[in-house]
């Protein structure tokens, strides 16, 4: 599959790594970018109240490494002056992409009237894509639903009015606000949002391997993916896909590639990030995502959830990693016919 553009960026190729609250922060994203077949990576949403009033913690998760390119900054929140300040913020911290949230289902953002509640209200919706597109050089996206629910399917619409305002790239998640993550992504029903807009259009929701992403990108006539979930459930989801699409093998990681990734995912921390219980939280979950499917994986689990260092974390996880190896050397070679 060809690759697409965001105004002059080349998304190449045309899988992007979906911002996920918790979860996409600069060490993850590192990571998976690291296995290949990423052709965009969004950051976690940044608040940009928080971004504005020089909280630490937002600035922390619109961090990017130098080598990250392209790479785009989610932003959420409802004054449009502000959100066209934090905006100048992300391209001053070298973001190649400002993209804006009006997709997060999260009770937290749309409880403030933010995220994917922004649906209900196009109108401060433009006002707040012609503010941002007015204070950035750099192209601005949208990333929506379908609509706040089933009686208010407005993603055409909101992405006709984007694109007015000068957004460069709408990525649409094929399921409803009040859905959250229930029920099936509808690929089907994000074509009337590419047939409201000549600006390309990713697909998200559901896409898990290949022929998801190729089911997906027919149903909806979309440009490009967009894989969230997918990743957690198999961080090598988006290399594979990639390569699907591409026509071309994909080497399924072994045990010494789960392993070695791990420790390099606890490499892209420093030493101060281990005081924050938020970091911590983040790499014991995802241990639990390189592990999942592997022999006796709830027991590693289970001991990485207890460990209180990186030293103890990079322990259990040499013990399990030997121990596993030690059990495939042992199992007799099956034998064809």
């Amino acid at each position: 599959m060809n690759a697409f553009h965001i105004a002059h960026i080349p998304i190449d190729p045309p899988v992007a790594l979906a911002p996920m609250e918790g979860v996409t922060d600069r060490a993850f994203r590192s990571l998976i970018r690291s296995f290949g077949g990423c052709g965009l990576t969004v950051t976690e949403f940044v608040s940009s109240e928080g971004l504005t009033r020089d909280v630490k913690a937002a600035w922390r998760m619109a961090e990017l490494d130098a080598g990250e390119r392209p790479v785009s900054i989610q932003i959420y929140g409802r004054d449009p002056e502000r959100m066209a300040q934090a905006a100048r913020h992300c391209e001053g911290l070298g973001a190649d992409i400002v993209d804006i949230n009006l997709g997060c289902p999260s009770k937290r953002v749309t409880s403030g009237c933010s995220g994917s509640a922004l649906m209900k209200e196009p109108a401060l919706a433009r006002e707040i894509f012609d503010a941002v597109h007015s204070a950035i050089a750099v192209p601005m996206t949208v990333k929506m639903r379908l609509g706040w629910d089933d009686s208010s399917l407005n993603a055409p619409e909101i992405a006709a009015s984007a694109e007015a305002a000068g957004a460069a790239m709408v990525a649409v998640h094929g399921r409803t606000r009040m859905q959250s993550y229930k029920g099936k992504s509808r690929w089907d029903e994000i074509r009337s949002v590419k047939e409201a807009v000549a600006i390309p259009l990713v697909v998200n929701g559901d896409i898990v391997d290949g022929a998801s992403a190729r089911a997906a990108l027919a149903a909806s006539g979309g440009d490009g993916v967009m894989v969230g979930r997918g990743v957690m459930a198999d961080p090598w989801a988006i290399a594979r896909i990639a390569a699907e699409l591409r026509g071309t093998p994909f080497e399924e990681p072994g045990i010494d590639d789960r392993h070695a990734a791990l420790h390099g995912y606890l490499d892209r921390y420093g030493a101060e990030d281990w005081e924050n219980r938020r970091t911590t939280a983040r790499v014991k979950a995802v241990c639990g995502y390189f592990s999942k499917g592997l022999h006796l994986a709830s027991r590693l689990r289970a001991s990485v959830q207890r460990a209180r260092s990186e030293a103890e974390v990079r322990e259990i996880l040499d013990l399990y990693f030997a121990q596993v190896r030690e059990r495939d050397a042992s199992r007799p070679a099956v034998v064809p016919g």
